[in-house]
């Protein structure tokens, strides 16, 4: 619905709303609708500015009730749906570092490991070709040394010239600097060799395997986007939860929050370690993460829990009925009694909405006289009037 027709449902609302209190005035009076509409200047609201001007006597009373401000404890945030993720400081992702075929797994989702365990062997030709260039360096170093250690007992002997034994030398540090390179490459797989063409990945880390994809006779590469099995220490995890865009200002990193599972099993305490600073366009929320001891293992990646704000007892609000409040999507505002028949549009902060109750962060001061029914009907009296 557009702006001008919105304005105009308002309006004849209004109107009708206003019609009906008068003919009901008029009846109480003993007088007729057209007694009562022949005098509408001494019943009529007067709208100025931001406020509203009621007569004593005006019908508009029937629909309008007034009430004190009052503090009550500010409303506890609801929790917030999150679920367990893992801590990637924690976390190794491990894959083969060359091609080939799975032999033989020995892990599944869930296992505990310890630093080098075995987690899967791979038969590789590429692995046996490594070893190969390994020994070769190692055979081309002997060589050349002993080649070297000839040509110096000549020389020695003033049977070669000094150029040979130079030569001979130079020879044997570029094999021991091959066989470096090719010692280099072997060591970085961090793999246990099993026979010419057969190796062990073992475990970067302890933890417990929380993914994993791979199968007995897979063929498997480097390449690959995923990793074969993922472990995580899962003596810590975290939480990420989607909380309400109004109870996002109530959380703060360090802060301490409560953690439930669903039914309720297991509760246990967590600290905030990052609010987001962007609010998700779709659902209006904010993703919080916290971080929570996890000992027992209770926790288990990916399961859904509740996280909420442990707040203090002794907060307080100004509380109002939730029909005391207009918004537009832009602004929220009451009705403030200033004076008799005076009643003024005072914009407010709205805080925590629970049912029919809503806390107000600022704008109404505790002890005011305010408009509890009737906030909406004074709205479109003062929209009408513009």
């Amino acid at each position: 619905m557009t702006a001008p027709a919105s304005r105009l449902v308002r309006g004849l609302t209004s109107a009708s709303l206003l019609l009906g209190a008068a003919v009901t005035l008029g009846s109480m009076l003993g007088c007729s609708t057209a007694a009562v509409a022949e005098s509408p200047s001494s019943i009529a609201p007067i709208v100025k500015g931001e406020s509203v001007q009621l007569s004593p006597d005006g019908p508009q009373w029937q629909y309008i009730d007034l009430a004190v401000a009052a503090v009550a404890p500010a409303l506890v945030p609801l929790p917030a749906p999150g679920r367990v993720d893992l801590d990637l400081r924690r976390t190794a992702s491990v894959g083969t570092p060359l091609t080939g075929r799975v032999d033989e797994l020995r892990v599944r989702i869930g296992d505990r490991v310890k630093a080098g365990d075995k987690l899967f062997s791979v038969r590789s030709a590429a692995f046996a070709d490594l070893d190969r260039e390994l020994k070769s360096a190692e055979t081309e170093v002997m060589d050349k040394q002993r080649v070297a250690e000839r040509v110096r007992s000549l020389v020695q002997l003033q049977a070669a010239p000094e150029k040979d034994l130079q030569s001979a030398e130079a020879e044997l540090r570029q094999a021991r600097l091959s066989l470096q390179a090719a010692q280099a490459k072997r060591s970085s797989l961090s793999v246990a060799a099993q026979g010419d063409n057969l190796f062990w990945v073992k475990a970067p880390r302890a933890g417990t395997v929380v993914d994993l994809d791979v199968v007995d006779s897979q063929e498997v590469t480097p390449e690959r986007d995923r990793p074969l099995v993922r472990i995580s220490d899962l003596d810590e995890v975290l939480v990420v939860a989607d909380v309400q865009e109004a109870d996002a200002p109530a959380l703060r990193e360090g802060q301490e929050v409560s953690i439930t599972t669903q039914g309720g099993s297991v509760v246990r305490k967590g600290t905030v370690e990052r609010v987001s600073e962007v609010v998700d366009p779709q659902r209006r929320t904010v993703s919080v993460r916290a971080r929570v001891l996890n000992a027992d293992r209770a926790l288990r990646p990916n399961a859904f829990v509740e996280m909420a704000a442990v707040t203090s007892s002794d907060a307080t609000r100004v509380r109002v009925p939730a029909s005391a409040v207009v918004t537009n999507g832009e602004r929220a505002v009451v009705f403030v009694a200033r004076e008799a028949g005076h009643l003024e549009r005072v914009p407010v902060t709205v805080g925590r909405r629970r049912g029919a109750e809503v806390d107000l962060i600022a704008g109404l001061e505790a002890g005011s006289r305010y408009v509890s029914r009737g906030a909406l009907l004074l709205e479109n009296t003062i929209e009408l009037a513009d």
